[in-house]
């Protein structure tokens, strides 16, 4: 086709126009195709554009979930609460309250037949316990018995016993006593005979100790001779060390004299210096005594300068003092004047303003009472128009309380069934637990004589 338009040969016009048309299509070919490619930039905002969008409804999704899934959760709560609602209603009805407390009066019941099964059962167990107490203290009385036998017999055996190896002991007591009497006397004999030859020998030692004493007398005047001769030589010994003490003494002496002069004169010597150094002292001291007077003469000429220019500082302060004190009191005098007469304006103001404002009030209060009026007799034609309206509804309501009786007997025969079906389900509960039961069916007979009264 391109070949045969261009061996055809058309006109310029005709040409240009197929050329445009050619690029618009292919333009077109070429924004179809770079649609579906993702590695441009218009393609990657697309895709972005297409996940976001995917997000935003797959997050939708989830929140219709949630909410759907909350709904149900609210319903279901709803549910349970209109559930419990009626379930209190219909318990605290005054028919299941007495029905509940039968059914605790037969529970009270039950238990105070098991606990008094159980206290019969206790007793016996208690019987059965004394009986086995009374068996074990007759078995330990009967063993303390046949104990306390054998101990009697154990004592009278050992009695037996113990009288025969007395008598025993008693025979060997005699034997000894007569065999000691015997050794005694054969001791008595032989103490008689050691005390003869005891006596024999104390006379030979003492005629030996008499020989000794002589020999120690004439030893001790011999120790005594020779005992003299020692002290008259220690005596001329001590002569001689008194003389030489003596005379060590004397040299001692004469070199404390010279000690001591020798002290003297260095005593002497220092005391000079002492003494020179003492006035010497004494005129500083005297001198620095003499700069302190002057000084402290200075310092009172001062003082007393200071107190003199103190004196008239303070009077002259007092002078003003007492100036400023009589200016103030003129001042505070012309104030409290001022402040009088602005006061008494005031005041005038004031009571023509009161009285105006009372005007004001008074006029107020009378345009609230005509409308405290006119509000009640409105009031007043709004209950009668009330009134109007309830004669009228009571004559409406007259017609439809037929159906509203037959209703609520319907509702009532429904609540009765109901109410017969759960006691009787209790009541089966009750019986098969073993419960009394009689506390239930009479009130059961009580509620159907007072439903068909």
């Amino acid at each position: 086709d391109r070949i045969r338009q261009t061996v055809g040969a058309p006109s310029s016009t005709s040409t240009f126009q197929t050329q445009a048309q050619r690029q618009q299509a292919l333009h077109a070919k070429s924004q179809a195709r770079a649609r579906s490619w993702s590695n441009t930039l218009e393609g990657s905002r697309r895709k972005k554009a297409e996940e976001k969008r995917a997000r935003l409804e797959a997050e939708e999704l989830d929140k219709q979930r949630i909410d759907a899934e909350e709904a149900k959760h609210q319903l279901e709560q709803r549910r349970a609460t209109v559930e419990r609602a009626n379930k209190l209603l219909h318990d605290e009805s005054d028919r299941m309250k007495s029905f509940h407390s039968k059914m605790m009066l037969c529970d009270v019941l039950a238990e105070r037949e098991a606990q008094v099964a159980l206290k019969g059962e206790l007793t016996k167990l208690e019987h059965i316990r004394e009986d086995r107490f009374l068996e074990m203290e007759k078995h330990n009385y009967r063993k303390m018995l046949e104990r306390e036998m054998k101990e009697k017999d154990a004592k009278d055996e050992l009695s037996r016993i113990t009288s025969k190896a007395q008598k025993r002991q008693l025979a060997c007591f005699k034997d000894k006593c007569f065999k000691e009497v015997e050794d005694s006397m054969l001791e008595g004999e032989l103490l008689r005979k050691k005390a003869l030859e005891d006596l024999i020998a104390e006379r030979d030692a003492e005629r030996g100790r008499r020989a000794q004493a002589i020999k120690a007398l004439q030893e001790t005047e011999q120790a005594n001779d020779y005992l003299k001769q020692v002290k008259a030589q220690e005596l001329v010994r001590s002569q001689h060390e008194d003389e030489k003490i003596q005379e060590y003494a004397m040299r001692k002496e004469k070199m404390l004299q010279l000690r001591k002069r020798k002290e003297d004169e260095v005593f002497q010597q220092k005391q000079q210096g002492r003494n020179a150094m003492v006035e010497a002292q004494a005129k500083r001291l005297a001198a620095m005594q003499d700069r302190e007077a002057e000084r402290v003469e200075q310092q009172v000429q001062e003082k007393e300068a200071n107190h003199e220019r103190k004196r008239r500082e303070k009077a002259e302060m007092k002078a003003r003092w007492e100036a400023d004190v009589l200016k103030n009191r003129a001042d505070q005098i012309e104030r409290k004047q001022r402040q009088r007469a602005r006061e008494k304006t005031e005041d005038i103001e004031t009571a023509k303003f009161i009285g105006e404002w009372c005007k004001v009030l008074d006029r107020q209060e009378q345009e609230e009472m005509e409308l405290k009026n006119s509000a009640n007799r409105k009031l007043a034609e709004g209950h009668l128009r009330a009134v109007e309206v309830q004669r009228r509804r009571r004559n409406d309501d007259k017609g439809g309380d037929k159906g509203t009786a037959e209703h609520a007997r319907k509702a009532l025969e429904a609540d009765t069934e109901e109410f017969h079906a759960y006691a009787e389900k209790c009541i089966r509960t009750y019986a098969e637990e073993g419960k009394n039961v009689i506390p239930l069916i009479k009130e059961l007979r009580e509620f159907r004589k007072r439903v068909l009264e």
